[in-house]
Order: structure tokens, then sequence, then C-alpha cells
């Protein structure tokens, strides 16, 4: 006959500070980085219309996918150095498509025919702000909790 009462549970803890954890969390920030990069500025200038409005998706989908990048990885590591590659990592990985020259320019111009490209500029700052203002978030929301 088998024993019915339940088995103690022991709480879960995550190792988030060992040096082989430190270093999953860069690698996984890094990764995730590289996707959203390529992701954002391919993607940045799409449009959809609607009802005669044109609906920027391209910029829509990558602040979704930065958002959900974000959770992703604070869930998965529970640490948020990985938010800290991932924001401050995309800026360099992307410097190869911004400016002039053959470095750059084509996949995101300053400037088409006078007019400036704004959307340009958003993504940069979609890249870049979101993963921020998440670190912002749970440091705050950290220092809250009792």
């Amino acid at each position: 006959m088998t024993d019915a009462s339940p088995r103690p549970t022991r709480p879960t803890t995550v190792d988030t500070t060992s040096i082989p954890a430190r270093i999953l969390q860069v690698v996984m920030g890094v990764v995730l980085t590289v996707i959203s990069v390529l992701l954002m500025i391919t993607t940045h200038r799409m449009q959809l219309d609607v009802l005669g409005l044109d609906l920027p998706v391209g910029l829509l989908l990558g602040a979704l996918f930065q958002i959900v990048a974000c959770v992703f990885l604070y869930a998965a590591t529970g640490a948020r150095l990985p938010l800290l590659v991932l924001g401050g990592l995309w800026g360099l990985l992307a410097a190869p498509f911004l400016g002039n020259g053959a470095g750059g320019g084509v996949l995101m111009p300053a400037v088409i025919g006078d007019q400036p490209q704004y959307s340009g500029w958003i993504v940069q700052g979609l890249g870049i702000a979101i993963p921020f203002l998440a670190l912002l978030a749970i440091t705050l929301w950290r220092h809250r909790r009792p």
C-alpha cells in the first residue's frame, strides 16, 4: 500500500549570479539582439493601408517583438543582465545599416528625396529604449517589494 500523503516541496530557486549563469544570460541577450536588429531593420518601413490610413505595422511589429523579448529574457533568467545586453548592444549591431556609404544607408536612409525618414529614427529609439524602460520598470518593481 502506498502512502497518499503529499511530499514536502522545496521552493525552486534559480541561480542568477554564478559565472555560468551570467554567461548564459549574455549569450541569450546577444542572440535575441541579433534577431531583433535584423527583424526591426528589415520591417521598419512596412505599412498597411486600412481605410485610407497607413498603419506603421513594421514599427508596431518591432516594438511588440522587443517587448516580448524583454519579457522572455527576464522570465527565462530572472536577471536584468540580458535586458542590459539587449538595449546596449542593439545600437552597435544596427550601426552598419545606418548612415551613408558602402557600409550603411541602404536599409535605413536618413533622407529620401529631401524627405526625412522618421521611421528609421523611431525604430532606433524603440530598439534601444524598450529594453532600458523594461530594465527600469523591473528595477523599480524590485525595490518596491518588501
